[in-house]
């Protein structure tokens, strides 16, 4: 475990801090049903912030506004989240998102090996000779 996010205000803290919240105050309670803190990233969205981009990431919506929504695709982004427009998060499907990722990940495989037979192709190539 790389840190902990405190529940309450949402501060990261290294796994070593064992007593309170810097931030708050609050004891840290790390087991049971009082557990206060947050130590894995469970997602309840898929955001896509990147124009032109298919690239959809699980993430954790935190805040909704009018216009934008305020996410957390790891936790270190619990305390100051990404903020991306409204019609850019959807629904948590894992099964889509499987799926996209297996397809961008034929592609990126397609085009590497697009590359290497346009590149044994160059390898061809012979130095035209000049008299």
């Amino acid at each position: 475990m790389t840190g902990v996010v405190c529940r309450n205000c949402n501060t990261w803290l290294p796994p070593d801090f064992t007593a309170q919240c810097p931030q708050c105050q609050n004891s840290l309670i790390w087991e049971g049903e009082e557990k206060n803190i947050i130590d894995h990233l469970e997602p309840n969205c898929l955001i896509n912030r990147y124009d032109g981009s298919d690239l959809l990431e699980p993430a954790v919506l935190l805040k909704c506004g009018r216009t934008n929504a305020k996410v957390a695709t790891k936790l270190q982004e619990y305390q100051k989240p990404v903020s991306l427009s409204k019609q850019k998060v959807y629904y948590f499907d894992q099964q889509i998102l499987s799926s996209v990722q297996a397809l961008r990940n034929e592609r990126t495989a397609a085009m590497m090996r697009y590359e290497q037979l346009i590149q044994s192709h160059w390898r061809q190539l012979k130095p035209y000779p000049y008299h």
